[in-house]
């Protein structure tokens, strides 16, 4: 599948939350020590499943709502607020 609107390539049936768990298990990382960022409704499920969700301040609203927290100050902003860098 092929989002047009935003360049992104996706497998039928998979989400980016199911991607996350793969991910997290196989680095031995728990759920819990994750932190996913996104801002619209093709990140609701990494969102979720993450131990901090994200949204962008100028994400949809669906996102939003989804989070723990919106950051309005940029990406760079949330890796520094969350000590990532």
């Amino acid at each position: 599948m092929f989002a047009p609107e935003n360049g992104e390539t996706m497998c039928k049936g998979v989400s980016k939350g199911e991607g996350l768990r793969f991910a997290a298990a196989t680095m031995g990382v728990p759920l819990a020590d994750t932190v996913a960022i996104g801002d619209s409704d093709n990140d609701l499920t990494m969102i979720e499943v993450a131990g901090i969700g994200i949204a962008m301040g100028n994400g949809e609203q669906c996102a939003k709502d989804a989070a723990d927290a919106v950051d309005t100050s940029g990406l760079a902003h949330a890796f520094e607020r969350l000590g990532v860098v």
